[in-house]
């Protein structure tokens, strides 16, 4: 398997940087993220390094390892893994030829973009941790105590999943969650209850597993993400167009102690080829959030974690 690195690098406007190969390179007019082959006897990090020396002229100065994507090309296989890029030295220049572009996040300007970064594009504005609310083991008032210093801190994902309470209770809780997190700018999706999200006017939707089975269409809502426990559940959650999903039970889990955990290399096989950007979860918390971006999660879906 050929190894790949690619940097997002990213400039003081949040804006991010893609390249196009110039012609005569193999998918000459197509866009990627800046990057190349790893040599021998390079790590990944010492590989992008030396990648945007080459074509950009600049040095990496801070770099963060994130998600790595496996992908077919007719010539081989290529495992790429992606760094974010948020501080360097040097002024970009077009090194070998190719034309630069800056890029404002939740935008596209620019086609086509070589398959392989397509999925990366749409997990650029997702936040590491999507989080699930858990009033049932915290308890309402506990949970709504805690909720506001944790969207103060940075703007949060956050999925309502109360299985337990009636119609009536869930719309007060969720109008009460709704209430603290739009402060923060934090996205808040109700898990399944379409009715109540469309009049209650929240920013997504979370669709059940059953849910997509049945769905023919994606909801007109801001955000929409579904939950998956197979490789036809993501292919499904592909075609609909979702914005982002989550697999699982990567772990053991006390909600379902009768599933049997998938494990990450079953994960890592599942979402390969799948478009949509992919949570892990189940049994992760906070320290899994390595494992989960090695093995090409966006980040991890986490309830009894986050809480």
């Amino acid at each position: 398997m050929i190894q790949v690195v690619a940097g997002i690098i990213f400039d003081s406007d949040g804006r991010f940087l893609l390249a196009r190969r110039p012609r005569g390179k193999v998918y000459e007019g197509f866009w990627e993220f800046p990057g190349g082959k790893v040599e021998k006897n390079e790590c990944a990090a010492q590989a992008l390094a030396r990648e945007l020396e080459e074509e950009l002229g600049i040095t990496a100065r801070k770099i963060q390892s994130w998600v790595q994507k496996k992908f077919r090309y007719p010539h081989g296989e290529v495992n790429i893994k992606f760094f974010k890029v948020h501080h360097w030295s040097g002024e970009i220049t077009a090194l070998e030829s190719q034309e630069l572009y800056w890029q404002k996040l939740g935008y596209l300007d620019v086609a086509p973009v070589l398959e392989p970064n397509i999925p990366i594009l749409k997990s650029l504005h997702l936040p590491d941790h999507y989080l699930i609310t858990n009033s049932v083991d915290v308890g309402e008032d506990t949970f709504l105590q805690l909720l506001p210093n944790i969207v103060s801190k940075a703007p949060q994902f956050i999925q309502i999943r109360e299985k337990h309470l009636s119609k009536s209770d869930l719309e007060a809780f969720t109008k009460e969650v709704l209430s603290i997190c739009r402060k923060s700018g934090s996205k808040v999706l109700l898990n399944s209850h379409i009715d109540i999200g469309d009049k209650l006017g929240v920013d997504g939707i979370h669709l059940t597993s059953y849910q997509l089975k049945s769905i023919a269409h994606r909801p007109d809502f801001e955000l929409c993400a579904g939950s998956c426990h197979n490789r036809d559940d993501l292919e499904t959650v592909d075609a609909l167009g979702l914005d982002f999903a989550v697999l699982g039970p990567v772990k053991a889990t006390d909600s379902h102690p009768e599933a049997t955990p998938l494990g990450w290399h079953t994960f890592n096989a599942f979402i390969e080829g799948i478009n949509t950007p992919v949570y892990g979860l189940g049994g992760l918390f906070e320290n899994d959030l390595r494992d989960a971006w090695a093995y090409g999660a966006v980040g991890t879906a986490m309830m009894r974690g986050a809480w």
